[in-house]
């Protein structure tokens, strides 16, 4: 019997090495295989939950060469001035101190009363009065404030026009105080024409970014408009939302249903307007392009944040083997690596207005309509 044991142990323990190396060197190729089974690839699709929700954001009022014009705000340069807008409409307005680097050539001009006939205006006067809408040469929606007071003894009155106050400050009527304080309030609807409201107003998370346009209702009569807030994420992971309200050039901008704004490639490549990264391959997802959402290099809260943003496309070198990424070390990551290319959207020229919003102020005015 012992000699058969041993006779036993001589064939098996050949084998069971045998064996036990081919698990020492097959090991990893099997993890590396595990990991790429667990990881998404080819025909992968990464949808966020809630990517897309209607939100009901307040309309202010004002008026330019004489007729109503309405606009929203959603950023200011000066905090004490976004929380005041954020007290008056009850709607969180960003404290973005980037804005108020705005090339002089994109600014647009807002002038607010501080004193004279009472009235709905900013500071409980009369409305304020802009210089340009959306399809004027000299258009933006980042607004430069000026404040007008009316001089002691002069019976005030409305005024309706740049014009007008221009003309009432030469009669020694009234005293400008140009501000350097930006606001980003970007026109929904003018004397011709409104953002282009979409035919399907079912807002989910299937509903597409592009084509229809970004507003599902806009009420002049209540004071409100319902935009698509898209989810994305910020550079450190979170999630994000954001509305799309203008943007340049035109082919994009048409695409996304909402005005060209020749003065937003002024800030291409300054400070004002960041990059947000799209994704143009890879996984597919609820991002514009139809691949997974972007990421901003800025979240709402952080002091290089800006609405306006300028727009590059990622590239995956081979797109089978795409990951998710959510932050910009991920991007940089997988760039250094040599799996990703960068490339700026439209020659460099591509610049969108979006704001973000932290989700609790989405979800806070998510449209009742669809609750």
């Amino acid at each position: 019997m012992e000699t058969d044991n041993k006779k036993y142990l001589t064939i098996v323990s050949p084998i069971a090495i045998a064996v036990l190396i081919a698990m020492i060197t097959l090991a990893p190729l099997l993890s590396q295989q595990q990991q790429q089974q667990q990881q998404p690839g080819p025909g992968s699709v990464l949808k966020l939950s809630r990517t897309n929700v209607p939100i009901d954001i307040p309309l202010m009022k004002g008026y330019e060469n004489g007729n109503e014009i309405f606009f929203i705000a959603t950023d200011a340069s000066d905090e004490k001035a976004a929380d005041k807008i954020t007290n008056e409409t009850g709607f969180k307005v960003n404290f973005a101190p980037i804005l108020a680097q705005t090339p002089e050539a994109s600014r647009s001009q807002v002038y607010a009363f501080t004193n004279g006939i009472t009235g709905n205006g900013t500071f409980g006067f009369q409305l304020p009065v802009v210089n340009t809408k959306p399809g004027d040469e000299g258009y933006s929606p980042l607004g430069q404030l000026s404040l007008v007071g009316w001089n002691q003894g002069v019976t005030a009155r409305e005024l309706k026009s740049v014009q007008e106050i221009m003309t009432a400050e030469q009669n020694g009527e009234l005293a400008i105080n140009k501000t350097d304080i930006i606001v980003n309030h970007p026109a929904i609807e003018w004397q011709t024409g409104s953002l282009q409201v979409r035919q399907d107003k079912n807002v989910t998370d299937d509903t597409p970014y592009m084509g229809g346009g970004q507003v599902t209702n806009i009420d002049t009569e209540k004071m409100v408009v319902t935009m698509i807030a898209h989810r994305g994420w910020g550079p450190d992971g979170k999630s994000v939302y954001y509305i799309v309200a203008d943007a340049t050039p035109e082919m994009p901008s048409t695409m996304m249903g909402v005005p060209n704004v020749l003065a937003d490639e002024q800030i291409v490549k300054t400070a004002v307007a960041p990059d947000l990264f799209q994704f143009m391959n890879g996984i597919n997802g609820s991002g514009p392009m139809g691949f997974q959402a972007g990421i901003g290099s800025a979240g709402p809260t952080d002091m290089n944040y800006s609405p306006m943003w300028t727009i590059s496309f990622i590239d995956w070198k081979d797109p089978p083997q795409a990951r998710v990424l959510e932050t910009l070390d991920d991007i940089a990551a997988m760039q250094q690596a040599g799996l990703i290319t960068i490339t700026p959207a439209m020659e460099g020229k591509h610049v969108v207005n979006c704001p973000f919003f932290d989700p609790s102020t989405v979800f806070e005015h998510q449209s009742k309509s669809t609750l």
